[in-house]
C-alpha cells in the first residue's frame, strides 16, 4: 500500500526483505517484483538475506546484481558446487 503513494529505496528493501523472510512459497512474488525496475538496492538485501541464512532469496537478488562472488559463496551453503564453481 505504501509503495503505491511514494517509491522509495527504503520501503522497496524492505518489501524484499519481507518477501524473503516469509519462506519459500514468497520467493516466486519476490523474484517477480525484483524483476520490475524498483528503487531496491539489491545487492544490501542479499547481504542482509545471506547474513540471516535466507540463501535462496539471497541467491536471487546476486543473481540481479551479477555479484559472482556472493553468488558462489551462496552455491556453497547450499550445496551447489558444480553452480559455485561456474559462478566463481
Amino acid at each position: 500500500m505504501a509503495r503505491k503513494t511514494i517509491k522509495d529505496s527504503k520501503i522497496d528493501s524492505e518489501l524484499i526483505y519481507a518477501y524473503a523472510k516469509n519462506g519459500e512459497k514468497y520467493l516466486p512474488d519476490m523474484e517477480t517484483f525484483v524483476s520490475e525496475p524498483n528503487q531496491a538496492d539489491s545487492q544490501k538485501c542479499g547481504d542482509r538475506c545471506f547474513d540471516d541464512k535466507l540463501f535462496l532469496a539471497a541467491e536471487i537478488l546476486y543473481k540481479r546484481v551479477a555479484n559472482n562472488q556472493k553468488l558462489a559463496q551462496v552455491y556453497v551453503k547450499l550445496k551447489k558446487y558444480q553452480a559455485a564453481y561456474a559462478a566463481a
